[in-house]
């Protein structure tokens, strides 16, 4: 019987070290996590240009259910209405641009014939119409003045590219080392438009 218990205390004392390596653990681990958001919240997102691309580098955020619902609420109410549950959400990654154009372009006037029916009769008459054109490879402009009327039809164009990697933050001679830095890598081709937001969302 003594030779019981002291198998069973001796289990006891074992499971008892087990669970407080395993809460150690835990509690390392998510101190780290929330270190490393809190530091990729001051970073913020870095802007530069590369060649022709506009880039902006984001690191990422490691959260749960209940963070994502407290601090980023647009990003629960934009995949409700995907109707995709939070439970089910993975990565999440949301960019915004702005476009600036500045377009020169010569006013050209025109004539065309305008009907108009009166009291059963078809009258017509002409119009002074001037129109703008503009088009290259980002954007297609076009504006016609009818009168007091303007009628103004544009179409932008872009190349957004979302790369997600990883990088060691540290550097001796040809050696990286450190913990991994988890880096969301967005550009645009559009040399009118910049990138004025990027988030990288990870669910823990």
């Amino acid at each position: 019987m003594k030779v019981w218990m002291k198998i069973l205390g001796n289990v006891g004392g074992i499971l008892t070290v087990c669970f407080l390596v395993i809460s150690y653990i835990s509690l390392f681990e998510e101190n780290r996590r929330l270190a490393d958001n809190f530091e990729a919240f001051a970073k913020g997102t870095k802007y530069d240009q590369m060649d022709s691309l506009n880039v902006a580098r984001s690191e990422r955020l490691l959260l749960d259910n209940s963070e994502i619902k407290s601090y980023f609420p647009e990003i629960n109410r934009h995949i409700a209405n995907m109707e995709i549950k939070l439970r089910q959400l993975e990565r999440y990654s949301m960019v915004n641009t702005i476009a600036d154009y500045q377009i020169v372009s010569r006013l050209k006037d025109t004539v065309k014939i305008r009907e108009t029916v009166i009291q059963d009769r078809i009258v017509r008459d002409t119009v002074k119409l001037q129109y703008i054109t503009y088009k290259d490879k980002w954007i297609d402009f076009q504006q016609a003045i009818v009168a007091d009327s303007a009628y103004t039809a544009i179409q932008t164009r872009d190349s957004i590219a979302i790369v997600q990697s990883w990088e060691r933050p540290h550097k001796f001679w040809f050696i990286r080392y450190g913990r991994k830095r988890h880096i969301q890598t967005v550009s645009n081709a559009n040399p009118n438009a910049k990138i004025t937001y990027s988030i990288y969302v990870e669910k823990k």
